[in-house]
C-alpha cells in the first residue's frame, strides 16, 4: 500500500511598505511528488485591511493595484 504524505513549510517575507502594517508569509506543500506554493500578503491601510493570497508572481503583481483601489475609495 503506498501511503502520500502531505508536508507543509510556512516562511515569513518582507512585505512592500504600501500602508500602515504589513506581513507577508509564504506556504508551501506537497503531496507525494506535487508541490505548491501560495503567497499570502496583508497591507492594512487605517481601519482596513487589504489581503491577497494566490501564486507568488500573482500576489506581487496584483497587491498594489488593489492597494491603491482602498486608497481611491476612502
Amino acid at each position: 500500500m503506498h501511503k502520500n504524505f502531505c508536508r507543509s513549510t510556512l516562511s515569513g517575507l518582507a512585505a512592500p511598505p504600501l500602508g500602515d502594517e504589513q506581513w507577508s508569509q509564504l506556504l508551501t506543500y506537497s503531496v507525494g511528488p506535487q508541490r505548491s506554493v501560495v503567497q499570502q500578503t496583508a497591507i492594512r491601510i487605517a481601519n482596513v485591511l487589504v489581503i491577497v493570497s494566490g501564486s507568488p508572481g500573482l500576489v506581487d503583481s496584483h497587491l498594489a493595484q488593489a492597494v491603491d483601489k482602498v486608497q481611491r475609495t476612502r
